[in-house]
C-alpha cells in the first residue's frame, strides 16, 4: 500500500477500532494503545468485549491483523510506509459521526497517568488530530476544541494539548490568519472560563510573538486589561515582550496615550515605564525619551497616574525616574524630570497639591538613591526649579548651584 491509499473498508469492527487508535498515536507503547482503545470504547459507550480475558487474542495477534507490530521497547508501529496517515484520513473522512467524540477521547488519553504517556506521545496525538481538522477545512472546530480542553476540568496535560492545537492552527499556511483573528476576538471580549486565559497568554508570548510581534502585543494588552489575578501573567508577558524591543515599547506607549486611560491601563503603564530602557543609548544615537512622540505619550500617561492614583501607588515608580535622572544620563535625565513636572502641572485645580507631592517624593527618594544622597539632592534641586518654572515663580534657566530650597 502506498501513502495515497484511503485504507481498507471491509475489516472487522474491532480491528477497525484498533487501527483508529494506533494510527492516532503510532509510536506509543503497546500498553498506551490498549488503554486508549478502552477509553474510546467508553467514550463511544460501546459494549465491552464479553469474551473472557484468558480466551481473548493477545495484543500481538490483534496488532498483526491491522498490519502493525511492536518495535524495540514495546512501541507500536505500522509495517507499511505512510499507512498510519492513510488510516487516519480514511476514518476521519468515512466515519464523520466519530468526529465529535475524538476530542473527548484525546483529552482522556493525554490525561492518562502512565509512565509511557510521555510528552512526545501527547504532542503526537494532538498533532494528528489537529491535522485532520485542518486538512478538511475545520479550523473553527479545532479552535473550539482547544477552548473546551482549557475550560472543562482543565489539567496541565489538557492545557498543553490546547496550546499545541492552537500552535498547529497558527502555523498552518491556510488557517493561520483565521486563528490569529479568532485569538484576537478571544483576547478582546471572549468569555475566558477555566484556564483558557493562561493558554492565550502563552500562545501570544511564545508563538505569535515570533511571527507577528505587533499582533501579539495588542492581544497581550487586551488580556492584561482584563486580568484580576494577583500573578497577572498577561501583564508580565507584555512587559517581557516590550523589554526586548524599542519599537514595541514605543507602540505600546502610544497605544496607552491614545485613549482615556482606565485603571488597568494605569497598571500597565506603571509596569512598563522603566526609565532605563527609555534613556538607554547603547544601541542607538537617539534614545526613546529624546523622541517628541514618546515624550508626549509619557507625559499623557504620567498625568493620568498623578491625577487619578494616590501617591502610594506611584511613589516607587517616580523614585526610579528620579534615581535615573540623578545617574549619569546628562540631558536625558533632565528630560525625565521635565515629563514628571509637565504631567503634574496639567492636573488643573490639584496642580499645586500634585507638584508638592512630587517634590516630597523626590526628597524621600534621596535616601535610597543608588548614587548616594548628594547627587540625588542636586536632582531634587533641579526638580524644584522646574516646579517653580511651571508655577511661574522661577526663570526658565536653572541656577548653576543652590542650596536646598523650600517646598513649593
Amino acid at each position: 500500500m502506498n501513502g495515497t491509499s484511503s485504507g481498507p473498508t471491509n475489516a472487522a469492527p474491532r480491528p477497525r477500532r484498533r487501527k483508529r487508535e494506533t494510527a492516532s498515536i503510532a509510536g506509543a507503547h503497546a500498553d498506551v494503545i490498549h488503554r486508549a482503545t478502552q477509553l474510546l470504547l467508553r467514550t463511544l459507550r460501546s459494549p465491552s468485549d464479553e469474551v473472557p480475558l484468558l480466551q481473548r487474542k493477545d495484543l500481538a495477534e490483534r496488532l498483526a491483523k491491522i498490519s502493525a507490530d511492536t518495535g524495540p521497547g514495546g512501541h507500536v508501529r505500522f509495517a507499511e510506509l505512510d499507512y498510519e496517515s492513510a488510516v487516519r484520513a480514511h476514518f476521519w473522512d468515512h466515519m464523520p459521526d466519530l468526529r465529535p467524540h475524538l476530542g473527548t477521547w484525546a483529552a482522556s488519553v493525554v490525561d492518562l497517568h502512565d509512565p509511557h504517556v510521555v510528552p512526545a506521545v501527547r504532542d503526537g496525538l494532538v498533532t494528528h488530530l489537529a491535522g485532520q481538522y485542518l486538512r478538511t477545512g475545520r479550523g473553527d472546530g479545532l479552535a473550539s476544541l482547544a477552548e473546551r480542553w482549557s475550560t472543562e476540568a482543565p489539567s496541565r496535560a489538557r492545557l498543553e494539548a490546547a496550546f499545541q492545537a492552537l500552535t498547529r492552527g497558527l502555523e498552518d499556511p491556510a488557517h493561520g490568519r483565521e486563528f490569529r483573528k479568532r485569538i484576537y476576538q478571544w483576547c478582546l471580549h471572549g468569555r475566558l472560563r477555566g484556564e483558557f486565559a493562561e493558554v492565550l497568554v502563552r500562545i501570544c508570548a511564545d508563538v505569535l510573538a515570533a511571527s507577528h510581534p505587533d499582533q501579539a502585543l495588542l492581544r497581550l494588552y487586551y488580556l492584561a486589561r482584563r486580568e484580576s489575578a494577583p500573578a497577572q501573567p498577561a501583564l508580565k508577558a507584555l512587559h517581557d515582550l516590550v523589554a526586548g524591543s524599542r519599537r514595541l515599547r514605543r507602540r505600546l506607549l502610544h497605544r496607552l496615550a491614545r485613549y482615556d486611560l482606565t485603571s488597568p491601563d494605569l497598571s500597565i503603564f506603571l509596569r512598563i515605564c522603566d526609565p532605563e530602557p527609555l534613556t538607554d543609548s547603547s544601541d542607538t544615537s537617539r534614545t526613546l525619551v529624546e523622541e517628541n512622540g514618546v515624550r508626549h505619550s509619557l507625559t499623557t500617561c504620567w498625568h493620568a497616574v498623578l491625577a487619578e492614583l494616590p501617591r502610594a501607588a506611584w511613589q516607587s515608580h517616580a523614585a526610579r525616574w528620579l534615581h535615573r535622572a540623578a545617574d549619569s544620563t546628562g540631558h536625558r535625565g533632565e528630560l525625565l524630570l521635565d515629563i514628571l513636572v509637565r504631567a503634574a502641572a496639567q492636573c488643573g485645580e490639584r496642580r499645586g497639591e500634585v507638584l508638592a507631592a512630587l517634590y516630597a517624593s523626590a526628597r524621600e527618594a534621596e535616601r535610597t538613591a543608588p548614587g548616594g544622597p548628594a547627587r540625588s539632592a542636586e536632582t531634587t534641586e533641579l526638580l524644584l526649579h522646574k516646579i517653580g518654572v511651571a508655577q511661574g515663580l522661577n526663570p526658565a534657566a536653572p541656577p548653576p548651584a543652590s542650596a536646598k530650597g523650600t517646598q513649593p
